[in-house]
């Protein structure tokens, strides 16, 4: 039987709608555009046209994973983010738009030149998109996972940006310490253990645990008392750092931040009026 890109697509719609993803057919389309080396727009156009064998094998293996739930940008591989394609895998968390507010914040808060530190840099989309927005500013990049360092390494050198973004695999601050910067980012783990089964299968059972949960306690907020514990001494003077925070965390997250010296501290809210963004900073902090 031969099948064109309409009957492919309706086909394949009605399959993830059955499987439970939110949006059947966007990403029935997404991925027939990429099983055919096209742009989604252009499946419009071509409706009757008839898709190959080799293009159908290759789409249909494609639509088996994501009927299981995998995440879409794990089957392209890629991804948009802050207005960039990123590489990505099952080693890094897939970028979130709220994420693109700690963009956000090194590109409209760091001063000319600054150096900014990324700590738990994941697929480096954080580190890459500040950088391509502020062609002053250098990132110092950290994560503790070797293979997520090797995603982040891709989308540096995707964007020609090894002159200003550098990779060190280590715990949190362990590998920064002596250096000193004008912002400090982070998207730590915040998830509680006991709170993964109410997770979208594609979060639970696909992105890494390490990138997701906390190791210990069972709040969620480990990463953050470990965070402003120790990032005092890498700021310069009115220096900042600013962390994405879990749904009803950022109150929490501004007590630790205020016991561990911070006293001018911001709470900036996501499009879906979540408390998202938490800044701070050591105002009477010496050089």
């Amino acid at each position: 039987m031969l099948w064109t890109i309409g009957d492919t697509l309706s086909e394949a719609a009605w399959i993830l709608s059955r499987a439970g993803v939110d949006t059947p057919r966007l990403d029935a389309q997404l991925l027939l555009a990429w099983a055919l080396g096209c742009r989604r727009e252009d499946l419009a156009r071509e409706p009757e046209r008839v898709v190959s064998e080799a293009e159908q094998a290759s789409f249909q293996e494609a639509l088996a994973l994501r009927s299981r739930r995998r995440p879409l940008a794990y089957i392209l591989g890629e991804c948009w983010f802050y207005g960039n394609e990123l590489a990505v895998d099952d080693s890094v968390l897939i970028p979130r738009p709220e994420t693109e507010m700690l963009v956000d914040c090194v590109v409209n808060a760091a001063p000319l030149g600054a150096r900014v530190a990324d700590i738990g840099t994941g697929s480096g989309c954080i580190a890459v998109c500040a950088a391509l927005a502020r062609k002053d500013i250098t990132v110092a990049c950290v994560d503790i996972s070797q293979s997520a360092l090797q995603v982040a390494r891709r989308n540096i050198d995707r964007h020609d940006l090894s002159a200003r973004v550098t990779l060190a695999h280590g715990d949190l601050f362990e590998r920064l310490t002596g250096e000193r910067f004008d912002a400090i980012v982070s998207n730590p783990p915040y998830i509680a253990l006991p709170d993964a089964a109410s997770l979208m299968p594609e979060v639970r059972d696909y992105e890494p645990a390490i990138a997701l949960y906390e190791n210990t306690g069972q709040d969620g907020l480990s990463y953050y008392r470990r965070l402003f514990a120790h990032a005092a001494p890498l700021l310069t003077q009115g220096g900042w750092m600013a962390v994405e925070a879990g749904a009803g965390q950022a109150g929490e997250i501004v007590r630790i931040a205020r016991q561990a010296g911070y006293n001018d501290i911001e709470i900036r809210l996501d499009g879906a009026a979540i408390e998202r963004v938490v800044i701070a900073r050591l105002t009477g902090k010496a050089v």
